[in-house]
C-alpha cells in the first residue's frame, strides 16, 4: 500500500503499478524515513525508489533538504533531466557538479558528484543538519581505487556527523550485500527480479552457447565475431553495444563496422540529422567528419575522448534508432544508462602498462546489465566474445556463473585518509585524536579490517599533515593552519604541498613553462599515457622550448615524462594551437583535453590561493591567476577582451584580433560588413557582436538573414 505522495509520484513519473524490488522497499519503510540498501539489477526501478525516498523525505517538512549524489558527472546530468520532473510537486531540483569552493546551492534537491559533495560538507558542514535524505548511487564505487576513498570517507562523516538521516544506496552489483547494509546502518532490499530477462553466452566459431546449454549459430559475413553478432541482432530489429578495453580497439572496430552499413536496420533519415548535428559540434574537424559518416552508417564509437556534447549526440542518436551499433569503452555502461538488445563483450582482458589481465566478473555483469530495452526488447542477451585460446565452458564458468568479489574497501592507501583528516579537522568535525578515529570507525575500512589497523593510518596521515605544515596539535589538540584551511577549502589533493614545495625550492624564475610544469606535476591532474615512440620527441622538444626543466626535474623516467606530455598539452592550448593538432601531435581526444583544461584552472586557480598564504611574491600569484584565465579559454592574455563577447571563443577572437580589432572599443564602432569579410564571421556571429554593444537594429537584420541563409541550406 502506497501512501498518497508516493501515489502522486507514481502519477508524474508514468507508473501504473510498481516493480517487484520498489514494493520491496515500501515494505521496508522507505517512505517512513528508513535507511536502505537496495541491490537489484539495471532498470529495476531503482531510480523511483530514489525520489520516492527524497519526495517523502520533503514532504516531512522540518526544513530539511534532500541530496542525489553520483559518481560521475554524467550520471548526475541525466538524473538531474529525470529529477526535474518532480518541480509539478512545488520542489525546486538544482544541479551542483562544478566549482569545489562554491556554497550549495539553494534547492530542495540537490544533485551532485560524490566529490561535489564532500567539498560542500567540507566547506558547509552546517548542511548535514539541513538534509533530511541522501541517496548515493553506485554505491559500489566504494571498491574504486581512485573514487572509492573519497565515496567511503564522504559517507562516514554523514554517518557520524548526522546518524538519524535518511540513506538509500543503490547499486546493480552488491555481492557483500549484508555487510555494507550493516556498514551503511541500513536495512537490504535485495532482488534479481528484471524488467526484460537477460540470456547470457559465449560466442566461439560461429556459434552462442548460452548458460541454459541452447546454442544459436551465426552467420559469418565479416572477420570480427562482433561484428557478425552485431549484424545478427539487427536483423531481428535489436541494436548493439560492442565494448571493448582501449579505445584504439573501439575506432578500429567501429570503422570496421560501419562497412557493413547496408546490413544495419535504423532510421537513415535520423542518421542524417544526427551526423549534421556532429558536424556542428566544437572540436577537430577530422573527428567530426569521422564521426559523422560513421552515424550516416548507422554506426558509432564512444569513449572518453569525444567531448560531452558529442557523446550525447551519440547516445541520442542510438535511443531513435538512428545508430544500430554503438563500440565503446565501458565507461559507457558505468556512465549512461543507455540499453541495448545484445550487448557484446569484444575483450575481457585488459592492459595497463603492459601487463595483461582479465576483467572483473563485477565489471561483466556490470557490461551485462544493459542488455534488454525495457518496453522494447522481449529479451536481452549480453554475449562474450572468446578468444581462441579460451574455451566457452570455461568463459561461461568464470563469468555467466562465476561468484561476484567482494566490495572491499580502499582505504589502505593514505592518500584518501589524508584528504578525509585534513578535511574534517580544517571543518571543525573532528579537533582530536579520539574523534579522528571515532569518525573514521563509520568507515567500511573499520568494519573490514579493525581499529587496530585504522588506528594506525589515521596516526601515520596525521603526522604526514603535520609535516607538510597543514595541521598542528597543541594539548592534544589539533587544528589547521592556514595553509591547511586553504588547501581543505580548494578541495586540493594534500599531498600537493609538499610536492609543490619541492618545485618551488628549485625554481630561480617563474615563466609560462615552470608554471604549467608546476600544474601538470599535482596529484589531482591525470597525466597523459607515453608511449614509446613518444618519448624521444618529448625529450627532444624539452631541450628546445623548455631547457629549464632540466634544473628541475630530477630525473626523466616515464611518470616525469607523463607530466611533461600533459605540460606541453596545456603549452600548446594556451597558445592557441588548433585543437585539430593538439590531438593528432599527443594522440588524445576533445573530451581529454576538455578534462584537462577542467582540472588544470581548478589547480592553477587552488594554488594560486596556496602560494598567497606561503608567502610567495604578490606577482608570481598574479601569473599563476593570469594562468587559470589563460587555461580556460585557451588564449594568450591579449585576447581577453574580445572573448568576453558571447560565442567569440578562442579562433574567431584571434581573427578579429588580426584583422585589426584588438580591443571592444574597435569592435563597438565596425562596420558589419567589414566584419563579414573576416573568415569564420557569419551573420550570427555578427548578429551577436552587435547585439552585444546595443545596436540591436541592426543585430535583428543580420539574424534574420543568417535563418533565412539557413533555411535555404536546409
Amino acid at each position: 500500500m502506497t501512501n498518497s505522495i508516493t501515489t502522486d509520484l507514481m502519477k508524474i513519473m508514468g507508473y501504473k503499478t510498481l516493480y517487484p524490488p520498489q514494493k520491496l522497499a515500501l515494505e521496508k519503510d522507505l517512505e517512513n524515513g528508513k535507511s536502505l540498501l537496495i541491490a537489484s539489477p539495471t532498470a529495476s526501478g531503482k531510480t523511483f525508489v530514489a525520489l520516492d525516498a527524497i519526495i517523502n523525505s520533503l514532504s516531512r517538512g522540518e526544513n530539511k533538504r534532500a541530496v542525489y549524489t553520483a559518481p560521475l558527472r554524467s550520471i548526475a546530468s541525466q538524473k538531474y533531466k529525470e529529477f526535474k520532473k518532480i518541480e509539478e510537486m512545488g520542489y525546486k531540483v538544482r544541479l551542483s557538479i562544478g566549482d569545489y569552493e562554491a556554497g550549495p546551492p539553494k534547492a530542495d534537491v540537490l544533485i551532485t558528484t560524490y566529490e561535489r559533495l564532500d567539498s560542500i560538507i567540507r566547506n558547509s558542514p552546517d548542511i548535514l543538519k539541513q538534509i533530511g535524505c541522501v541517496v548515493i548511487d553506485e554505491v559500489h564505487y566504494v571498491d574504486d581505487e581512485k573514487r572509492g576513498p573519497i565515496l567511503e570517507t564522504l559517507i562516514s562523516k554523514i554517518l557520524y556527523k548526522s546518524p538519524d538521516l535518511q540513506v538509500v544506496a543503490l547499486s546493480a552489483t552488491v555481492p557483500n550485500a549484508d555487510e555494507i547494509a550493516k556498514w551503511l546502518n541500513a536495512d537490504l532490499v535485495y532482488s534479481s527480479w528484471r524488467p526484460v530477462p537477460l540470456y547470457e553466452g559465449v560466442y566461439k566459431d560461429g556459434i552462442i552457447e548460452f548458460s541454459d546449454n541452447k546454442k544459436k549459430e551465426i552467420d559469418i559475413i565479416s572477420k570480427e565475431p562482433s561484428i557478425d553478432l552485431a549484424i545478427d541482432a539487427s536483423n531481428n530489429k535489436g541494436q548493439s553495444l560492442i565494448f571493448a578495453q582501449s579505445r584504439k580497439r573501439v575506432v578500429q572496430l567501429a570503422k570496421k563496422a560501419s562497412s557493413y552499413h547496408q546490413y544495419y536496420s535504423y532510421d537513415k533519415i535520423l542518421a542524417k540529422k544526427y551526423a549534421k548535428k556532429i558536424i556542428s559540434t566544437g572540436g577537430p574537424k577530422s573527428l567530426r567528419d569521422e564521426l559523422a559518416q560513421l552515424i550516416l552508417n548507422g554506426v558509432s564509437y564512444h569513449h572518453a575522448g569525444l567531448s560531452n556534447e558529442q557523446r550525447s549526440i551519440v547516445e541520442e542518436a542510438f535511443v531513435n534508432n538512428a545508430i544500430s551499433v554503438i563500440v565503446a569503452t565501458p565507461t559507457l555502461a558505468a556512465g549512461v544508462n543507455l540499453p541495448a538488445r545484445r550487448v557484446i563483450v569484444d575483450e575481457y582482458y585488459r592492459y595497463e602498462r603492459g601487463y595483461r589481465s582479465p576483467i572483473k566478473v563485477s565489471e561483466y555483469k556490470q557490461l551485462a546489465g544493459r542488455a534488454g530495452r525495457p518496453g522494447l526488447d522481449p529479451y536481452g542477451e549480453a554475449i562474450i566474445v572468446a578468444k581462441k585460446s579460451d574455451s566457452s565452458e570455461e568463459l561461461i564458468q568464470v563469468y555467466v556463473n562465476g561468484s561476484l568479489e567482494k566490495l572491499e574497501s580502499k582505504l589502505s592507501g593514505l592518500r584518501g585518509l589524508r584528504h578525509s583528516v585534513l578535511g574534517a579537522i580544517a571543518s571543525g568535525i573532528s579537533n582530536d585524536e579520539d574523534s579522528i578515529i571515532n569518525l573514521h570507525k563509520k568507515t567500511l575500512y573499520y568494519i573490514q579490517r579493525g581499529e587496530k589497523t585504522i588506528s594506525r593510518l589515521l596516526n601515520t596521515a596525521i603526522k604526514q599533515l603535520i609535516d607538510w605544515g597543514l595541521i598542528q596539535e597543541d594539548n592534544n589538540k589539533l587544528f589547521s593552519t592556514n595553509l591547511g584551511y586553504v588547501t581543505s577549502k580548494t578541495y586540493i589533493d594534500p599531498e600537493s604541498i609538499p610536492i609543490l614545495k619541492r618545485i618551488l625550492g628549485k625554481v630561480k624564475k617563474f615563466n609560462e613553462t615552470i608554471i604549467l610544469y608546476i600544474i601538470s606535476s599535482m596529484p589531482d591532474i591525470n597525466p597523459f599515457i607515453v608511449s614509446k615512440s613518444e618519448e624521444d620527441k618529448i625529450m627532444d622538444r624539452v631541450l628546445e622550448d623548455a631547457p629549464e626543466l632540466v634544473d628541475i626535474v630530477e630525473w626523466m623516467g616515464p611518470e616525469e615524462i607523463e607530466v611533461i606530455k600533459t605540460m606541453f598539452v596545456l603549452k600548446d592550448w594556451i597558445n592557441e594551437v588548433p585543437e585539430d593538432k593538439i590531438t593528432e601531435n599527443y594522440n588524445i581526444g576533445p573530451g581529454d583535453i576538455a578534462s584537462l583544461i577542467d582540472n588544470a584552472k581548478w589547480i592553477a586557480r587552488s594554488l594560486g590561493e596556496i602560494l598567497e598564504v606561503i608567502g610567495i611574491p604578490n606577482d608570481v600569484v598574479a601569473q599563476f591567476k593570469l594562468m587559470e584565465k589563460r587555461i580556460e579559454s585557451g588564449i594568450k592574455p591579449e585576447l581577453f577582451e574580445l572573448i568576453s563577447i558571447p560565442e567569440i571563443g578562442r579562433v574567431r577572437a584571434r581573427r578579429l584580433y588580426n584583422s585589426g580589432y584588438k580591443s571592444l572599443a574597435d569592435l563597438a564602432t565596425a562596420n558589419p560588413k567589414d566584419l563579414l569579410k573576416i573568415n569564420g564571421i557569419g551573420p550570427s556571429i555578427v548578429s551577436k557582436i552587435l547585439e552585444y554593444f546595443n545596436r540591436n537594429d541592426e543585430s535583428k537584420e543580420y539574424k534574420r538573414n543568417d535563418e533565412e541563409g539557413l533555411d535555404s541550406f536546409i
